[in-house]
């Protein structure tokens, strides 16, 4: 902050903005701030950054289901952060120029263990209908609750990177107990890849399963 000396005919000494006054024997000076070097970033610091850009941006795009599926886990904590902490540590592979996502790894919800056991996708191209079934752990089924958790089957257009429908869901829930789930899938103009998810949520919140990746889908 400058400061003017003896009213407002008086001298200026101090900073105000990018200059300084400075008050010498042989008169007052005014001096422009020294510029503040910024340090380069270092390879570590570049390769930090990048990892956490990938799995922020597939958060951001999977933030609804995340809110869903780290609720209960991620308490008191917020399940963005939780869900952004995890997949840094559990679902990244490092390659030569950074770093690629692990999707069998990655989760979009945690809690009690997924209790499917074994399961089938089958796609009707004409109809764009995807049809999972599956078997369960009748042992994990009864020690957590979860016959009567609703199904929440989940496509991730991970590839886009959000670009055309990038998330697409069952409208209709079926129980872990039925063994089944349906969702219908937008037409598209072009290829696109979808990764699959599927995990179980009690009906009026509260507990729900890990989520599961069934693998990856081309429509």
């Amino acid at each position: 902050m400058a400061i003017i000396k003896n009213g407002v005919n008086g001298t200026v000494s101090g900073k105000a903005g990018s200059v300084v006054f400075v008050s010498t024997k042989t008169g007052n000076y005014v001096r422009s701030l020294p510029r503040v070097k910024k340090r380069e970033p270092t390879p570590e610091q570049l390769l930090s950054r990048k990892r956490f850009k990938i799995v922020r941006s597939h958060i951001s795009q999977l933030k609804p289901i995340i809110n869903m599926g780290y609720k209960a886990y991620s308490y008191p904590k917020r399940a963005y952060d939780v869900a952004m902490s995890y997949n840094l540590n559990e679902a990244l592979i490092r390659e030569e120029n950074g770093f690629v996502v692990d999707w069998p790894k990655f989760m979009i919800a945690k809690g009690s263990p997924n209790p499917i056991t074994s399961y089938i996708m089958d796609f009707d191209q004409e109809n764009q209908v995807l049809l999972v079934t599956w078997e369960y752990d009748a042992y994990l089924e009864e020690k957590f609750d979860t016959g009567s958790y609703d199904s929440f089957l989940i496509l991730y257009n991970a590839a886009d990177n959000g670009g055309g429908y990038p998330l697409v869901m069952n409208d209709l829930k079926s129980s872990l107990m039925s063994g089944k789930q349906t969702v219908e899938i937008p037409k598209h103009r072009k290829e696109a890849t979808y990764e699959v998810y599927i995990f179980f949520i009690e009906s009026y919140g509260g507990g729900n399963t890990d989520s599961l990746h069934l693998g990856t889908l081309k429509v």
